[in-house]
């Protein structure tokens, strides 16, 4: 069966350095992928044109630690519909449950086990093809979303788990403790995480039973059209067309008007289909931004000022009442109460 993965990792690592439509053509280089195709919201780009303009990105940001530094970028937002799976789902042995399931929806760079011990879960990943070149820099950015996930359940600086990696260790692997905590090796045969049962059942703050089966149910339709060949024009339902557009484009406080603008459809039109569907707009721009606002709380480094911004609020006023109406409690309670914690 073919995969081809999603193009939004590709479009952020295009945004990531700072590129434009008319500075990026060496980041299309030897590929057929155009500006337009990159900037599809459902696209889809070859393994083949991935790999070709992940080593162009590596020549033009000229270090060999973009991986990492792409990592710093990646929210359970930016994962589609298994981030919001994940995200909404009870705790984080769920949401690994759900990687392992629905990971090649996401990627197709890796096959992902889990295997239970006895004081906690092994996740190994096993390449599906030989990444060479390319090894460190996949495996840093692949593993940098899975720790955003990590850091979003467990309210924690440091992972406390070990971290394995299927290569040498690299000149700058002193940046790995920073991402990965500090507990990592290196010269495995096989990349794995090694969870403690502690973090494995820590729960989500943004648990949402409706939503999770909702963005589950998505991943299955996804998967089930990568089985059949199918991927590439996988049928969503207005409701999932809304929230992977929302979701792979963080940084936006998307209108109503301008979400049925990109579907090409009237805003009032848009609300009857979402009515159809059992939803609102406003319920699923809430949910999506709600789980980025969290994650961002969790790094000390961004003043709240900083994450408004980030978030696409035009100034920190709005942004804390909008999170008041979330959650009941201003930012600072909020981040106060993950730090006593």
């Amino acid at each position: 069966m073919q995969k081809h993965p999603a193009s939004s990792y590709a479009r952020i690592l295009f945004r990531h350095l700072r590129l434009s439509e008319e500075t990026g053509a060496a980041y299309f280089a030897g590929t057929n992928v155009t500006y337009e195709e990159l900037m599809t919201l459902d696209g889809t780009l070859s393994q083949q044109a991935l790999s070709r303009i992940y080593r162009n990105a590596l020549k033009i940001y000229g270090r060999d630690d973009l991986g990492l530094s792409i990592g710093r970028q990646l929210r359970l937002s930016t994962h589609g519909a298994l981030g919001v799976a994940t995200s909404t789902g009870p705790d984080l042995r769920t949401g690994m449950y759900l990687l392992e399931k629905y990971g090649q929806t996401r990627s197709d760079f890796f096959d992902f086990a889990l295997h239970e011990q006895k004081h906690g879960m092994r996740l190994t990943f096993t390449e599906t093809f030989d990444l060479a070149d390319l090894r460190a820099f996949i495996t840093e950015s692949v593993l940098s979303g899975l720790f955003s996930a990590i850091t979003f359940f467990t309210e924690i600086e440091a992972f406390n788990g070990q971290v394995n990696f299927a290569y040498p260790r690299p000149r700058y692997w002193q940046q790995y403790r920073q991402h990965f905590g500090s507990r990592v090796s290196f010269d495995h045969k096989v990349t794995e995480v090694i969870f403690p049962d502690d973090v494995l059942s820590l729960p989500s703050p943004t648990a949402d039973p409706a939503l999770h089966k909702q963005a589950v149910a998505m991943c299955e339709r996804h998967l089930q059209g990568i089985k059949t060949g199918q991927a590439e024009a996988p049928v969503l339902s207005t409701e999932e067309m809304v929230i992977k557009l929302m979701s792979e484009n963080p940084g936006k406080i998307w209108s109503l008007d301008e979400v049925a603008a990109k579907m090409d459809i009237s805003a009032r039109t848009l609300i009857r289909r979402l009515a159809a569907d059992g939803t609102q707009f406003q319920t699923q721009r809430d949910n999506l931004a709600k789980e980025q606002a969290v994650t961002y709380l969790r790094d000390d480094r961004l003043s709240v000022e900083s994450i408004g911004y980030l978030m696409g609020f035009s100034d920190a006023s709005s942004f804390r009442r909008s999170f008041k109406r979330w959650f009941g409690e201003t930012p600072s309670q909020y981040r106060g109460k993950i730090n006593r914690s």
